[in-house]
């Protein structure tokens, strides 16, 4: 479990442990004894920026980093920096647990913790400001998802209104889960340093379908939103994937999806290129795309960068 989604404030439901070797732990704290916030910034110096549980526990501790996270969003007296904070390290979190067990029940448990999320993105502009600062820094895929979600849904909330809570709260959710299906693709070919192999390129390229009907299996997303899942890789001229699907065949929701990932990935630190600035993300984004849509959607996206 990762130290930052713990509020020193608040007592965790399990029994937490340190890790000392190679698959060897021991008790840290045990359940109902809170973290005080002097012990964890100890551990975060150190660069102990986990703590574990036992896997019996984790319903628990799923519910548990739920309720923080509505509780941070919806606490007034928290400023817009700090719910940003821990909704971005909650977001990750969530996803990361997500991507390990792409069952029902747990696309289902974060279905519901990222709704705190959008709800975040739509109501308080301040917030939004401070978690596309935070989204500078990439490590993982669950990681590029937070962030691709953060922009989609912010992106969305622009193009469609402010006054489109109730068309977000179904529709976010399939901005962060959009590349689930890469939970399908080996560790080996996700994380590889160079050029994928035409074979290694096909595993990848399987994602979108992959992650569409794991999500239609589950049966919890909108058809809208599984469809970002699916089209989100799709081009105007054809060459996309998984569909080949051109021009108009292509949804908006899956626009604005692919968009924050191409800026996401172009910006993100990677096995196989180093991260671009924003300026010279914008500038190949504009040679990029060319419907009038995009278009559109892309001068909107500039508007997150500029407070």
């Amino acid at each position: 479990m990762d130290l930052r989604c713990i509020d020193p404030e608040m007592v965790t439901p399990c029994d937490l442990y340190r890790k000392t070797g190679q698959n060897r732990f021991v008790l840290f704290s045990q359940r109902r004894v809170p973290v005080d916030h002097v012990t964890r910034e100890r551990l975060l110096a150190y660069g102990l920026n986990y703590l574990y549980i036992q896997e019996s526990d984790s319903p628990i501790y799923f519910e548990f980093i739920k309720n923080s996270l509505i509780a941070v969003v919806r606490d007034p007296h928290t400023s817009s920096e700090k719910k940003a904070q821990a909704v971005h390290a909650s977001c990750q979190e969530i996803l990361r647990w997500a991507f390990d067990e792409p069952r029902a029940p747990f696309v289902r448990q974060a279905q519901e913790a990222i709704l705190p999320t959008v709800s975040l993105i739509m109501h308080d502009d301040s917030a939004t400001r401070h978690l596309i600062r935070l989204t500078a820094y990439d490590h993982s895929t669950y990681t590029h998802c937070t962030n691709v979600g953060i922009y989609g849904v912010a992106l969305a909330k622009i193009f469609f209104g402010s006054e489109s809570m109730k068309k977000m709260e179904t529709l976010g959710p399939g901005f962060f889960l959009h590349d689930l299906g890469k939970c399908r693709i080996p560790i080996e070919i996700l994380n590889k340093p160079g050029a994928l192999t035409d074979s290694e390129r096909q595993i990848v390229n399987r994602h979108p379908d992959d992650g569409h009907i794991m999500l239609a299996e589950s049966g919890l997303l909108t058809e809208e939103a599984q469809i970002i899942a699916l089209q989100h890789h799709e081009r105007d001229d054809g060459t996309g994937y998984p569909n080949a699907l051109k021009g108009d065949d292509i949804h908006p929701y899956a626009r604005i999806c692919r968009l924050a990932d191409v800026y996401e990935a172009l910006t993100a630190n990677r096995p196989y290129h180093q991260r671009k600035s924003t300026f010279e993300a914008f500038k190949i984004m504009y040679q990029q795309f060319t419907s009038e849509l995009d278009r559109k959607l892309f001068e909107l996206f500039i508007q997150l960068f500029a407070a």
